[in-house]
């Protein structure tokens, strides 16, 4: 199992730099750099699903602290009301704004994403049981996270994590753009044989959906 010092100290080997060392700042803000490139893509294992929460009445806003994770990207929002699951649909935060006179409250129709938070409109009117899918955000590792830290990103994703770094360094710390471009390309090659192939193939539906 590969971990984030694993990482470091294989970047900086790769990169044959004297003054680039595994415990390097630049090393570590470069992994970073490629983990926020690629999270909001869809992978096999960045997605969730069945993730549960409570919608407290009143309550405009749910925090994704109270959701339990990092929320990128949702699929599929469901009120829970006695045994039936009824869909929320999505809309921006402008169409939210343009709808909402605060004054009304019921069952949800519309949910978006905000930031750290998740909207809801209408405002519940009593405590709904929520299900969620969707693409969440990967927080084991972190810059300043132990040299033991690991997640996804560092196993099944670490080509594509570690080429994409060494693009980020030799493009930002070296100015060596025709490197960078020859680092970019093979984590792009890497991304196209990734696990996002086979998230992809099971959510595709061959059709192409208007956005409202």
């Amino acid at each position: 199992m590969s971990t984030y010092g694993t990482m470091r100290s294989r970047i900086a080997s790769e990169m044959k730099r004297g003054d680039i060392s595994a415990s390097a700042t630049c090393v570590g803000r470069a992994i970073m750099s490629s983990i926020a490139f690629w999270e909001h893509k869809r992978f096999d294992f960045n997605e969730f699903s069945g993730q549960d929460f409570t919608a407290s009445a009143s309550t405009t806003y749910v925090p994704f602290s109270q959701i339990g994770i990092n929320v990128l990207k949702v699929d599929t929002l469901k009120a829970i009301i006695g045994s039936r699951d009824y869909p929320l649909i999505a809309r921006s935060f402008r169409q939210m704004n343009d709808v909402d006179a605060g004054q009304w409250f019921g069952y949800p129709d519309y949910y978006a994403l905000r930031g750290s938070d998740l909207r809801l409109y209408p405002p519940p009117n009593d405590d709904f049981a929520m299900r969620m899918s969707g693409i969440q955000q990967l927080t084991d590792v972190s810059l300043n996270a132990s040299n033991a830290a690991t997640n996804s990103w560092m196993v099944e994703a670490e080509e594509m994590i570690r080429l994409k770094a060494k693009a980020n360094l030799w493009r930002d710390e070296l100015r060596s753009m025709e490197t960078a471009l020859q680092f970019e390309a093979e984590a792009g090659r890497s991304w196209k044989i990734s696990p996002f192939r086979r998230a992809t193939n099971r959510t595709s539906t061959g059709r192409i959906r208007p956005r409202w």
